[in-house]
């Protein structure tokens, strides 16, 4: 504790409370879209889904395969499935159109506050900046007011400290930018996953609809 109390002293308090500040909003934006993108929203076995609902669908279980959807909600997949499950006796367009507006209105689930990751890594490296800055001034200023020898020791010892702020929001860029870049390759495989299998989906109904008009 003593150790973490002279690291921000030397820093600079207002500075380093700004970076640390900065590191709890970004490590609650991580920690809540973590959990939504692989706890809430994500559907592990897709695939599998899939072929339940295509089977469904095949035989004529429609209905079926809507309440499958909805219990498996609130992954975002399901629902969109369902969107256009619900409209599967209607033409190929009002089903696509269904469709899209489904995927519409999950993708800001998927995409949301993870760009701010971004921006708390740039303000975190320029609030770093500025403490050095600041550190520097104090050194300096001390050091005009030092005669002989003692103007190299408190300049080294100034700059020493000054780096501190530099380095403390380096360390929070840094896991703002790691976290930043998992968080987004996550997000575009869970659009990817769902803009793939809705577009099974419309090829299916749409197979269906013409199996039924060739029987007709």
């Amino acid at each position: 504790m003593e150790a973490l109390h002279t690291y921000f002293e030397h820093g600079g308090y207002p500075v380093m409370f700004s970076i640390l500040a900065t590191l709890l909003i970004s490590m609650v934006i991580v920690v809540e879209r973590a959990y939504r993108l692989w706890m809430v929203y994500d559907l592990v076995n897709s695939e599998g889904f899939m072929a339940m609902v295509q089977k469904m669908v095949m035989n004529n279980s429609i209905e079926n395969a809507i309440r499958l959807c909805k219990k498996a909600r609130p992954k975002l997949l399901p629902y969109v499935l369902a969107e256009g499950l619900k409209r599967s006796n209607d033409s190929s367009q009002e089903i696509q159109n269904a469709v899209d507006h489904a995927i519409l209105s999950a993708a800001p689930k998927v995409n949301k506050t993870v760009g701010f990751l971004a921006t708390t890594a740039n303000v975190a490296t320029l609030l770093g900046l500025l403490g050095t800055i600041f550190g520097l001034m104090r050194s300096f200023s001390a050091v005009a007011k030092a005669t002989g020898a003692q103007k190299q020791v408190l300049l080294a010892e100034g700059i020493a400290e000054a780096l501190n702020a530099t380095s403390f929001g380096l360390s929070v860029a840094l896991f703002c930018l790691f976290t930043y870049g998992v968080l987004q390759a996550k997000q575009g495989a869970l659009n990817e996953d769902i803009q793939k299998n809705a577009a099974k989906l419309i090829d299916l109904l749409y197979t269906r609809k013409m199996k039924l008009k060739s029987r007709a």
